[in-house]
């Protein structure tokens, strides 16, 4: 079987590396993006089966990003998980409009996180 791969699109670098750690662990192919043109280019040229999404992005904040995706042919169906610091929950009501299919706020429980993959990704 295939291995799903998932797109981390974040700035921090010790956030998305123990994040592609627990992915990888638990069976995933990890690709991490450091900004948000970065990570819009490798959605495209990877087209990944899932997109993990940080909001506060140098190069293009997430909702931006998140926008770009959804408006593109290519990627509109890729499902996207935003997993940002911000607890405004105007970010959380804009990500959602915009098409984010879950929303998580860290510190986040990789557990529910996982779960959330798995069931966007139509896994048990």
């Amino acid at each position: 079987m295939e291995r799903k791969k998932i797109l981390i699109i974040e700035d921090e670098p010790d956030v998305a590396k123990l994040l592609a750690a627990r992915l990888k662990g638990a069976g995933y192919e990890t690709m991490i993006a450091g900004d948000g043109i970065e990570g819009v280019k490798f959605a495209h040229r990877e087209n990944p089966d899932l997109i993990i999404l940080d909001l506060m992005l140098p190069a293009g904040n997430g909702l931006a990003v998140l926008e770009n995706l959804k408006l593109s042919s290519h990627c509109r169906y890729i499902p996207v998980i935003i997993l940002t610091g911000t607890r405004e929950e105007e970010y959380k009501r804009r990500a959602i409009e915009k098409g984010a299919d879950a929303y998580f706020e860290k510190p986040y429980e990789a557990d529910k996180l996982l779960d959330s993959i798995k069931n966007l990704l139509g896994e048990k």
